[in-house]
């Protein structure tokens, strides 16, 4: 869904932007930010730390998610609003939405950054079925009660009053 973000909401991205070009600047991240804001205030704006954590899980969206769960000591963002400097990736949609927000704006889209060697295509394809090649997800059915056994003390701690 394409639309314009009223200007009151221009100081979130402007805070994941200043963000990301310190962070560029330094060569602690690439060129991706993020704010999180609750019930209109900012609970953080961050950059990239891909390059600084040698971490390729540290995309902007999903750091602000982790520093958000931390500062406000809950799982639970459903109550946040992500404002995105790209459109997330397939990653970073997913931790969003297990954290339970429900609304994110993004500015440049994922082939902006495919355009400037960021592409997540692969991941989108093999994701909409479109293409199963570049990864393979083998599901073992036989022989793993140890896998089980997990379940079952999940179930049985899960229980305890």
């Amino acid at each position: 869904m394409c639309q314009t973000v009223p200007t009151h909401l221009d100081q979130y991205f402007q805070l994941a932007c200043d963000t990301t070009i310190e962070g560029l600047r330094k060569g602690t991240g690439g060129p991706f930010g993020a704010t999180l804001v609750r019930n209109g205030e900012v609970i953080c704006a961050v950059g990239n730390t891909v390059l600084e954590q040698t971490d390729i899980s540290g995309h902007a969206e999903m750091v602000a998610v982790r520093q958000g769960c931390k500062k406000l000591d809950t799982l639970d963002l459903s109550d946040c609003v992500m404002y995105a400097t790209c459109e997330p990736c397939p990653m970073c949609v997913a931790v969003m939405m297990w954290a339970g927000i429900k609304t994110c704006y993004y500015a440049s889209s994922h082939r902006d950054a495919a355009a400037h060697g960021f592409s997540d295509q692969h991941l989108r394809d093999y994701l909409d079925g479109s293409d199963k090649s570049a990864f393979d997800m083998i599901h073992v059915t036989q022989g793993r009660e140890d896998c089980q056994a997990i379940w079952d003390e999940f179930t049985r701690l899960s229980a305890k009053p």
